[in-house]
């Protein structure tokens, strides 16, 4: 009896206290789908197989690294392959610094594929081709001619150019200068001496003091921070007056051709341009992270909705992407787009015929549209009807030659397990839009000036020079100035010989060889020998390194003149083209200009040329 009571007592206080909590269930792990890979991720690995096959000269597997670079730009349709282009470019020419340009050359042959005569290809298999010997130079020539007609084309890259080649000019003008001021000023340096020296030696200023002074009246524009080029023109107006007619209309033209210098420094800035901000760059580039929301603040929202629709469809989020064109018909002007982007949607989704009509509504807003186009004659080639599909594809090859082609690489992809082949179209770019997402990088200050104190001083100082050059040569006419005479040097004013160019006291001792004192007579003869001694000097000199101003200094101002022009063109080429240019938005600089050799053998053959006046001449 007791037990049976403890039993009944223990029954009643376990039906009083609260039940126990039963045990935590342990929930079950979720199935998390792996993350898609990043575009721009997915590319980098790309490329490392294909260079790796490339490497190995397999061509399996070198057609599968290819095959799989096609698979992801099916995946992702809009696919943007510049970076593994460029990528494969920079490795082509590691491989000519490592003596392989034909595998260099064959990497470009793969990959031009998806970017026929791209920039970074051309100027890469310039490169790689030079490599290969002097008949590589000339196998490169098409290739170059290709690259220019590119560069040309482009609007920024135009002025580039543009400034590169024709800063050739502006050496040259820059060399004839100082080259033909430094001639004259030899040829002349008695009289040009006098000018300054004859009103202060009379006051009994000493030899020294005055040869201080004439160093600093000639070096004053550097002294003052001016460029060297004013203190040749400072030396040109003095030497007026004692120039002969040919010297003087030499002289004029290269005043005038200093008139390139601000010409170009105009151009400048148009070379220097960043290019412009795209919202079509941004959707169609692979990159990690979408743009910021800072970068695209000042656009409207329907065109933000739209961008956050391109990205759903890079990500393959089709139901996502549909919603969110779908609350865009109507509400943006863009209706074609956002109409051709919904039918993407909808035909991945499987609704074909929903996604033929929005492709039909979008056709009928923008029958141009190379998308659109090529989506309908998807439909049509699914449907079996090739002949509309046919003429799908040719009105697209018209609307847009360069996106048909990128899209027929695009739909000749294989190997997709989703088998999709239509396109969505980007937001285009505005006036308006470029002009949000400029400000909203802070660069909304546009083009800069092209006009400056430098540019305006550069027009006015070779205008004003030749001016003063103009007067103090038409003014000797009436003002008697000083003549230096060819033989001894001396500067003198009236002489008693035929030719205006002796001096008296020359010519009455080597010609008229009348009474003279010894004394004199020695004096005199020392003077013309070391006259005649500085002259050879300062010829031989010239000959080494001006080529054609030794003949101006001699006197023949026509002949030495021209040949100093060519010498100065053709170093001023070899100088504007010698370093490589690389131009905005590429990572490879441009070849070497096929003006650089063509000017330097000009350069070697007019110097060899003046050399040979130096060798000792038979005598017959």
């Amino acid at each position: 009896m007791k037990r049976l009571a403890c039993l009944l007592l223990a029954g009643v206080l376990a039906g009083a206290l609260p039940a126990a909590p039963p045990p935590p269930a342990v929930p079950a792990a979720p199935s998390v789908a792996p993350a898609p890979e990043p575009p721009a991720i997915a590319l980098a690995h790309r490329v490392e197989r294909l260079k790796d096959a490339l490497e190995k000269g397999q061509p399996d597997q070198i057609d599968a690294a290819l095959s799989e670079v096609e698979t992801l730009r099916r995946n992702y349709t809009a696919l943007d392959v510049m970076p593994l282009v460029d990528a494969m470019a920079l490795w082509a020419r590691q491989q000519g610094t490592f003596g392989h340009p034909q595998l260099g050359l064959a990497a470009l042959d793969k990959v031009e594929r998806w970017a026929p005569q791209d920039p970074a290809i051309l100027s890469s298999r310039i490169v790689l081709t030079r490599q290969l010997g002097l008949q590589g130079w000339v196998w490169s020539v098409p290739d170059l001619l290709r690259l220019t007609a590119k560069r040309l084309e482009h609007p920024t890259h135009r002025w580039l150019w543009l400034v590169q080649h024709l800063g050739g000019l502006r050496l040259m003008a820059t060399l004839l200068l100082w080259g033909w001021a430094l001639t004259l000023a030899l040829r002349y340096r008695n009289i040009l001496r006098d000018l300054w020296e004859e009103p202060l030696r009379e006051r009994g200023i000493s030899p020294g003091v005055l040869a201080l002074l004439g160093a600093a009246l000639l070096a004053a524009p550097v002294l003052l921070g001016l460029d060297p080029s004013v203190a040749a023109l400072l030396w040109l107006i003095l030497l007026g007056p004692f120039m002969s007619s040919r010297e003087a209309r030499a002289t004029v033209l290269v005043l005038v051709l200093q008139l390139l210098n601000p010409l170009m420094a105009i151009m400048e800035p148009w070379a220097v341009q960043p290019p412009a901000p795209s919202l079509v760059t941004l959707q169609i580039q692979p990159q990690i992270d979408p743009p910021t929301s800072d970068r695209l603040r000042l656009l409207s929202p329907a065109d933000r909705t739209f961008l956050a629709g391109w990205r759903q469809l890079q990500a393959q989020d089709w139901a996502a992407a549909e919603t969110t064109f779908k609350g865009l018909v109507g509400a943006t002007p863009d209706q074609a787009p956002v109409l051709n982007n919904l039918a993407v949607a909808e035909f991945m989704l499987g609704r074909t015929q929903d996604a033929e009509l929005h492709f039909q509504k979008a056709y009928q807003l923008d029958p141009g549209r190379a998308e659109v186009l090529m989506n309908q004659s998807v439909l049509d080639f699914d449907k079996l009807d090739t002949v509309n599909g046919a003429l799908k594809q040719e009105a697209a090859r018209a609307a847009d030659p360069t996106l048909f082609a990128e899209l027929a690489l695009l739909n000749e992809a294989k190997g997709a397990a989703t088998g999709h082949r239509v396109y969505p179209s980007p937001l285009p770019d505005t006036p308006d839009r470029v002009q949000a997402l400029a400000a909203a990088e802070g660069d909304g200050s546009g083009l800069r000036k092209p006009w400056s104190t430098r540019i305006a001083l550069g027009l006015i100082v070779p205008l004003l020079s030749l001016v003063l050059l103009l007067w103090r040569f038409r003014r000797a006419r009436f003002v008697p100035y000083s003549t230096q005479c060819i033989r001894c040097g001396d500067a003198f004013k009236s002489t008693d010989s035929p030719n205006p160019e002796v001096c008296s006291q020359c010519h009455h001792l080597f010609v008229v060889k009348d009474g003279v004192h010894a004394e004199s007579r020695k004096r005199k003869v020392d003077q013309l020998a070391s006259h005649q001694r500085a002259t050879r000097w300062l010829h031989r000199l010239l000959v080494v390194l001006l080529p054609g101003c030794d003949v101006a200094f001699l006197g023949d101002a026509s002949d030495g003149f021209w040949e100093w022009f060519v010498v100065c063109l053709a170093l001023g080429v070899v100088i504007a083209t010698g370093p490589t240019v690389r131009y905005p938005g590429e990572i490879l600089p441009d070849p070497l200009s096929l003006w650089l050799p063509v000017g330097a053998a000009l350069l070697v053959l007019l110097y060899l040329r003046s050399w040979v006046k130096l060798l000792p001449k038979r005598r017959i």
